[in-house]
């Protein structure tokens, strides 16, 4: 089913959207993960994983309350776009992975960098298909 109204006017998305679902999340994380960038060049800890569905953020250090605000954002980002989906169709596994350029820092006036981070999200359905999608920053700003 591509695009059903239901009564409330609101759409039954099909599974398809799960992707752009994805994309979504992994952009709106990228787009403000300075303070997580920070804390990877902190601690020397390149990669963070975060499980949108339980919000679990692993490794420790990251799990801050700083850090579950936009993991959480994330999360209901999730769980409103899932609830879209035309039933039996369901999110039943999402997990978002950052992999932070801590080795390429960058310092110069008042802001410090890192390289090439690499976003990642995968969402798997109830029928076990996953998607997966990946955005990449060359250069990130850092919170310092």
């Amino acid at each position: 089913m591509e695009a059903a109204e239901t009564t409330f006017g609101q759409k039954n998305l099909g599974r398809k959207h799960i992707k752009s679902f994805a994309s979504g999340i992994a952009h709106m994380f990228a787009c403000s993960a300075q303070h997580y960038a920070w804390l990877a060049y902190q601690h020397r800890l390149p990669i963070v994983t975060i499980d949108l569905l339980e919000l679990r953020i692993d490794p420790a250090e990251f799990d801050i309350e700083r850090n579950r605000i936009l993991a959480g954002m994330c999360q209901r980002t999730l769980l409103r776009n899932s609830g879209q989906l035309a039933p039996p169709g369901a999110v039943v596994s999402a997990v978002l992975s950052a992999h932070f350029g801590i080795d390429d820092y960058s310092e110069g006036g008042n802001s410090a960098s890192i390289g090439r981070s690499v976003f990642t999200v995968v969402l798997a359905d109830d029928r076990g298909k996953e998607w997966c999608v990946e955005h990449v920053e060359e250069r990130m700003l850092i919170q310092s």
